[in-house]
């Protein structure tokens, strides 16, 4: 798994490899994707926030359990899953099956490459082996008017999830780019456009941009452990651990609140009326 800075493949921010059996394989590749899934909120009015993923989630998960299912093992290739600003295209080392075609698995036609590992992960529950997924990933992406591209040859299947929240991403970043300028290099202006109003004029005031990244990930994860977030933070700060995030959160005391038991608890950011009253 790879996270890129930008449209191409020219500066790496995180790379993650796995091994293993294919069940612990797909668990962390599945927990790692969900950590790299950027969120959008938005606010208006409503007495609830609306947040956005900016992959679906389900679809995301067929993608990556179909790569398991019907890859060719045989081939000296590894399944690749990697974010772009606009897009994560997810590749799988060997293309359809016994003469299968992409409109007749569109279709529901089945074809089994790896028949023992398609039931096997069936009767542990991660799929449903019904020939359903590629039709369910469509169907997510028709309800927010985009359109995942898949492309395919006998060596290789890759299916490019466009990015939800590109669009809204670019648009803020333009816009806070005036404002921020120079100092935080646009870091500020991608956290404003992550969280709450009431908490973007302290945020945009800050002048270390790990610590909007910090509070950044609190917003964006209400109950966060600690855990998650070094694995969140290490994606732009490979040398970040929970040492250096603590004495961080410690600063921001009057932002940030840990609600819990120590093991069982997470963090948050205080509430606008908490900060009225401070």
């Amino acid at each position: 798994m790879a996270v890129y800075q930008g449209m191409d493949r020219d500066i790496f921010r995180s790379k993650k490899e796995y091994d293993g059996s294919i069940i612990i394989q797909i668990d962390k590749v599945l927990e790692y994707f969900d950590l790299c899934n950027e969120v959008r909120v938005i606010i208006d009015g409503s007495p609830m926030r609306q947040e956005i993923l900016s992959y679906n989630k389900r679809a995301a998960r067929e993608c990556i359990l179909n790569c398991y299912c019907h890859r060719d093992y045989s081939r000296k290739s590894n399944i690749k899953i990697e974010f772009f600003n606009d897009r994560c295209e997810i590749l799988s080392p060997g293309g359809f099956y016994d003469g299968l075609t992409l409109e007749d698995a569109l279709n529901g036609l089945q074809s089994f490459r790896n028949e023992k590992l398609v039931k096997l992960l069936f009767k542990l529950g991660y799929i449903e082996n019904y020939a359903s997924g590629l039709t369910r990933v469509f169907n997510e992406y028709k309800r927010v008017n985009l359109v995942p591209e898949i492309r395919t040859s006998l060596t290789f299947f890759k299916i490019t999830l466009p990015n939800i929240n590109f669009k809204a991403f670019n648009h803020q970043d333009k816009v806070n780019g005036g404002v921020n300028g120079e100092v935080n290099g646009g870091v500020n202006g991608e956290v404003n456009n992550r969280l709450d109003n009431w908490i973007s004029d302290i945020v945009i005031k800050l002048t270390e941009p790990r610590d909007a990244d910090i509070i950044q990930a609190i917003g964006n994860n209400p109950g966060i452990k600690m855990k998650e977030l070094v694995n969140i933070l290490t994606l732009k700060y490979p040398k970040i651990n929970s040492n250096i995030i603590s004495k961080r959160i410690k600063i921001h005391n009057h932002l940030i609140e840990f609600k819990g038991a120590p093991k069982t608890g997470g963090y948050y950011l205080k509430k606008q009326d908490q900060l009225d009253k401070q």
